[in-house]
């Protein structure tokens, strides 16, 4: 008898994904799905009239379909649905993140687009919404924060691998073309991060094309294209184009029976901006009651904090347009120091003009008191994002502040009202605080037969 073929790290993969069951999602998980569903939701819904997603959905008239388009009472294809509702979900740099990637912005617009056009239940469509979120940042495990050092976005190349895994779940694809879903969606990875240095929506859209991207990986492979054997390991696959590493057999371990779930892991953002930015927000907190007196602000930063916020960006001391403000660790630190905050009503302000940043404000003049050193040694000790900064002052004195994590985080979660708050602030003037509120109850209820339509129902208009 021929002997087994051995086990890679791709067919491991798709076998994960195609085993994966209700019963894998525990307590933790669920409740951190919940939460990542409402958080998700109220950002579509406060994001869809920003310009440039407005502009996107005047792109193109979505097809015929069965999915509802956040703010909207007509119908649309799944795939179209869930191309506008992951753009808004990922517009203003409000989403949530693992590592330094976005999961949200993919799996639950996606998830739920099909689950609606499918007509499937809340058990079947939260079972795919998970499995999709767990490849996603297991595949990326791997990748990070390479991918980002190299000059990509992590969510636009990760993102198709998770909505093509549940995709392929909700369409009740074999092993094999689950297999091939996720070798095809390597076609579909790009997205280089150079809005972070000179401007550009487009990176509004990355969470979008990822997931039309990913969903029609997967209808391709139920259509019977086929993809690469090592679409992650070989020698042109995802981890050696896209990350410069070398990632072999050791990573199947993720994906084995009995690994816990990562999603419990998964951080909430309390600002509107890069997540590279967090620590050091917070960090600029302490001395805010001082910062008429600060000469200058020494930070050390990570490698991949320099490379998405910091010395890679042309215009980091300069930032002309809300992408750049967002991505410029200087003018993140000085909005803080300066009690303007960080959320959505400030940089909706900076984006509006209302709150100037420009040349003799008092936002730029705090930004060119910055300066930047990558530290090989926070490097070595830390993969989540800390902030290391020293603050001198005018009368000769100074002082070091070091944070790591930031409110959102495992490390500091959100309380219930904080939480509450950010839902408030997102959806309560679109939808009105009454319609929320049962978008939100049915959420936590989490019925596993109710129809998804039900929930989707409440994201139009009007309800």
């Amino acid at each position: 008898m021929a002997a087994a073929e051995p086990l890679t790290l791709e067919r491991a993969v798709a076998r994960f994904i195609v085993d994966f069951s209700f019963e894998h999602i525990d307590a933790a998980t669920l409740s951190a799905a919940k939460m990542l569903i409402k958080d998700q939701f109220a950002i579509q819904i406060g994001a869809q009239q920003l310009p440039w997603s407005r502009q996107t959905r005047a792109f193109r008239s979505p097809r015929p379909g069965g999915a509802t388009i956040v703010g909207e009472t007509t119908k649309a294809a799944a795939i179209d649905a869930a191309y506008l509702n992951a753009t808004y979900g990922h517009g203003f740099e409000y989403d949530d993140f693992f590592g330094n990637a976005h999961p949200g912005c993919a799996v639950v617009p996606a998830a739920f687009a099909i689950g609606e056009e499918l007509d499937l239940d809340l058990k079947q469509t939260l079972t795919a919404l998970v499995v999709g979120y767990e490849t996603y940042v297991r595949i990326g495990k791997w990748g990070s924060p390479a991918v980002l050092n190299q000059g990509w976005q992590p969510h636009a190349i990760f993102g198709v691998f998770g909505t093509a895994a549940l995709a392929a779940k909700m369409l009740g694809l074999s092993e094999d073309e689950t297999f091939h879903a996720l070798a095809i969606a390597l076609s579909h990875a790009s997205g280089p991060t150079e809005y972070a240095s000179t401007g550009g929506s487009i990176k509004r859209v990355h969470a979008g094309i990822a997931v039309r991207n990913g969903i029609e990986s997967a209808e391709l492979a139920r259509a019977g294209v086929t993809g690469p054997a090592r679409f992650l390991t070989g020698s042109r696959g995802l981890y050696r184009n896209f990350c410069g590493a070398d990632v072999g057999e050791e990573a199947i371990a993720d994906f084995l029976p009995g690994v816990a779930n990562f999603m419990p892991g998964l951080s909430f953002k309390a600002y509107c901006c890069c997540a590279c930015t967090f620590s050091f927000i917070e960090a600029m907190r302490h001395v805010r009651d001082r910062a008429a007196d600060i000469e200058r602000i020494e930070t050390r930063v990570q490698t991949m904090v320099d490379s998405i916020v910091g010395s890679k960006n042309a215009n980091i001391f300069r930032p002309r347009n809300i992408e750049e403000v967002q991505y410029s660790l200087p003018a993140q630190m000085a909005l803080s120091v300066l009690g303007h905050g960080n959320g959505f009503a400030t940089h909706h302000a900076v984006m509006t003009g209302a709150l100037d940043i420009g040349p003799g404000s008092a936002v730029r003049d705090m930004i060119e008191r910055v300066t930047i050193e990558v530290s090989p040694e926070l490097d070595a000790r830390h993969r989540h994002f800390v902030a290391d900064v020293t603050v001198h002052f005018r009368d000769g004195g100074s002082r070091r502040i070091f944070e790591e994590q930031s409110k959102g985080s495992p490390m500091k979660p959100f309380t219930a009202q904080e939480f509450e708050a950010k839902l408030a602030d997102l959806a309560d003037g679109v939808i009105g605080g009454e319609q929320a509120g049962r978008l939100w109850a049915l959420v936590d209820a989490m019925k596993p037969d109710r129809p998804v339509a039900d929930v989707t129902a409440l994201l139009a208009p009007g309800r």
